[in-house]
């Protein structure tokens, strides 16, 4: 793996700290192996300000040209023809993604901008296309995409693929980039492409809200979104069978109704908290409330410990017997109904229990009852939130990475 591994002071030698330890002469070697004082941990990561920049050690080869032109006079608006008169005015490289039969392989392209002598005597050239703005507060740099940037549109989702989708890190990106496709590209660049990418995905989302509101059955969920120098943010994810939707915010109920609409009928398929809460027709994750169970089973308090196995037990049959009986009939009904009156009756004796836990759970399962129970009178209904959880679960590794 070239560029990847780099001499060290000592390799092969005693390791640091052990007797015999030979030191680095004057000058070689890291600050590390030098015994210099601990970094600044008021320093920020990354490249400081006013730090000299590290730049391309090779320059790029281009295999091929392409030009372009001007179409139009900036001074009297005539058609410019190709037979016209014209001149360089700025040419810049591209590394661009290149599908082959078999396979795939990276192009260096040289675009190079021309301007055009008009018949009235004014010069037009033409420029690289610049994109909108995405304004971030806290940021000294906006992000602006531009024709003129090093990685082409193709490498650039091929790139943001990587991140998003098979969930690798910049750093693991810039490995494999450079080990199989032989291009070398900074962390910034890669981190540039990738931001590139979601602004370009923008005017789609509101297209897929629409498509969101319409559906009969949407699971939503939650997870923390730390970002440095911000106040805590949320990532959501609101989905349904054909659609997903996240957006990073504040936890208050406005997400949520920015994603669905305050007027959605259908239902939604969520965890316990407040904010799901305004819509009438609702369906709780049953196994949110079996996890809560059974950490009262590994209480130390008896009774609260027996409270949560039996609860664990009925939701358990609860989910069981309706997976069995799809159809929502007499017959089907009657089976489920002595679990839940089981479930009723362990909830009503445990409301007033001496233990804090037992008496929360049991006030919270009471007052929650028809959206718990929502998917026991439509078997259509899915018992458990595990979708919006799935869904969230590549987010959680990237927020790791």
């Amino acid at each position: 793996m070239r560029g990847y591994l780099s001499p060290l002071p000592g390799l092969g030698g005693p390791l640091p700290g052990k007797p015999g330890e030979s030191k680095p002469a004057s000058g070689q070697g890291s600050a590390a192996f030098a015994g210099s004082a601990p970094a600044d941990p008021k320093r920020k990561p990354g490249k400081q300000p006013g730090a000299k920049g590290i730049w391309r050690s090779e320059a790029l080869i281009h295999e091929r040209t392409e030009d372009h032109y001007p179409s139009h006079c900036e001074h009297c608006g005539q058609p410019l023809e190709l037979w016209f008169a014209h001149e360089g005015a700025s040419a810049h490289r591209v590394l661009e993604l290149e599908r082959q039969t078999g396979g795939v392989r990276i192009a260096c392209v040289k675009h190079r901008y021309l301007a055009v002598t008009c018949t009235c005597g004014a010069k037009t050239a033409a420029r690289p296309l610049t994109g909108g703005v995405r304004i971030l507060e806290g940021r000294k740099g906006q992000l602006r995409p531009s024709e003129a940037g090093l990685v082409g549109p193709g490498l650039t989702t091929f790139i943001a693929a990587l991140s998003v989708r098979y969930r690798l890190s910049r750093a693991k990106i810039a490995e494999f980039l450079s080990s199989w496709l032989d291009v070398r590209l900074s962390i910034g660049s890669i981190d540039r492409c990738i931001r590139e990418a979601g602004l370009a995905c923008e005017p789609i989302v509101d297209g897929l809200i629409d498509e969101l509101k319409a559906a009969g059955v949407i699971h939503a969920d939650e997870t923390p979104w730390p970002q440095q120098g911000q106040k805590p943010r949320w990532l959501w994810v609101a989905l349904c069978s054909t659609t997903a939707i996240y957006r990073i915010s504040s936890r208050h109920a406005e997400t949520i109704r920015d994603l669905i609409g305050e007027a959605f009928l259908g239902v939604l398929v969520s965890d316990g908290y407040g904010a799901y809460r305004s819509y009438p027709r609702r369906q709780r994750c049953v196994a949110h409330l079996i996890r809560k169970g059974i950490a009262l089973m590994d209480g130390y308090q008896y009774e609260a410990s027996r409270f949560g196995e039996w609860l664990v037990r009925e939701m358990r049959a609860l989910i069981h017997t309706v997976a069995e009986n799809k159809q929502a009939d007499a017959s089907a009904q009657k089976s489920v109904n002595p679990i839940l009156a089981r479930l009723k009756r362990a909830c009503l004796l445990n409301k007033d229990a001496d233990g804090k836990k037992a008496g929360e759970l049991a006030r919270e399962i009471l007052n929650d009852w028809d959206a718990i129970t929502a998917f026991v009178h439509d078997p259509a209904l899915p018992p458990t939130n595990n979708d919006a959880e799935t869904a969230l679960r590549h987010a959680v590794i990237a927020r790791r990475i």
